[in-house]
């Protein structure tokens, strides 16, 4: 298990060496740079050289990418080009926003997701499966941006019941930390719960004609025991696997999300740097996605050791 794990971790460093080459070259080829942003209006070409050389962005893209990245293996993204603030404080500033709407809006797909795909699979061709369906089918289908903007028109301009935008901290009361989040985490989770549904009822439907299910049934257990106790836990281990892949999906929502509802968080960071051409503040927020999203997918390989202990043995968990 040690072995599988640490060999899942040095595989991650090439990925984030790639990444980070491919989003600085995607950056570099990008129009414009700090300098063309800070310039005035009747700023020279000379005027506008002369700045780009102060901010060292007139060097190769081999020195400024391994001037970069000694800085990152060093714990410092960098400073901001146009105001000079540090990323790393701009982040650790931003992060938690991301991360508690991330983690709400994961919480609120599996609460949706897995009695669904339960009730879904257990009730088969039936009605409620087929309502089920209906749903997972309109949660594939429904943009996060489109699904968000509806329910600000019904739950804020309607109704008045939910503020349309901002964010709260939590240290100044949950409850109103909560109104401001429920929209836009409902608004990724929903999407994100219609893939666990459609996991889950696979899953589970493979599991429920196994011999092992009907040996339990015969032996009288009760049918609550059966599916969750015996099929759930032998279910969850391609549902964990599509949790971990759609992970990316989960950040790459709270990205369009954040700027929907104006939220001070990782998403607005990167839309407002790149429009402001502080492209030091867009590698380092996108690099720190990129991070978490691996880390996930080791803790994924993790779990499924703790889920099924003959992974470990049979070599598939590396």
């Amino acid at each position: 298990m040690i072995h599988s794990i640490l060999k899942k971790v040095l595989m991650a460093i090439p990925v984030l060496l790639i990444i980070s080459v491919v989003l600085f070259l995607l950056l570099d080829a990008l129009p414009g740079d700090a300098a063309d942003a800070l310039a005035s209006m009747d700023a020279t070409p000379e005027e506008i050289a002369a700045m780009r050389e102060a901010m060292g962005l007139n060097q190769s893209f081999v020195v400024r990418y391994g001037d970069w990245l000694l800085g990152v293996l060093h714990g410092d993204f960098g400073t901001s080009l146009i105001n000079g603030t540090s990323v790393s404080e701009r982040i650790a500033q931003r992060f938690p926003v991301t991360l508690e709407l991330t983690l709400l809006a994961m919480l609120i797909a599996i609460v949706i997701a897995l009695p669904l795909g339960i009730v879904s699979a257990t009730h088969r061709n039936g009605p409620l499966d087929a309502v089920a369906s209906v749903l997972a089918m309109i949660g594939q289908a429904a943009p996060h941006f489109w699904l968000a903007m509806l329910m600000i028109l019904l739950f804020s301009v309607k109704l008045g019941w939910l503020p349309a935008s901002g964010f709260v901290d939590i240290s100044e009361g949950l409850g109103k930390n909560l109104l401001r989040l429920i929209m836009p985490a409902f608004a990724i989770g929903f999407t994100f719960a219609a893939v666990i549904m459609r996991q889950t009822r696979s899953a589970m439907l493979d599991v429920l004609d196994q011999d092992f299910i009907d040996t339990a049934r015969s032996k009288g257990l009760p049918g609550r025991v059966v599916i969750w106790k015996h099929a759930l836990k032998n279910a969850l281990i391609p549902v964990i696997t599509v949790m971990g892949l759609q992970v990316g999906r989960l950040f790459g929502g709270a990205i369009v999300i954040e700027t929907v509802f104006a939220m001070p968080g990782l998403g607005t960071a990167i839309v407002d740097s790149i429009f402001a051409r502080d492209y030091q503040v867009t590698l380092g927020c996108v690099m720190t996605v990129a991070i978490i999203i691996i880390a996930i997918n080791t803790l994924v390989d993790i779990l499924y050791v703790v889920i099924d202990p003959r992974i470990a043995h049979s070599g598939k968990g590396a």
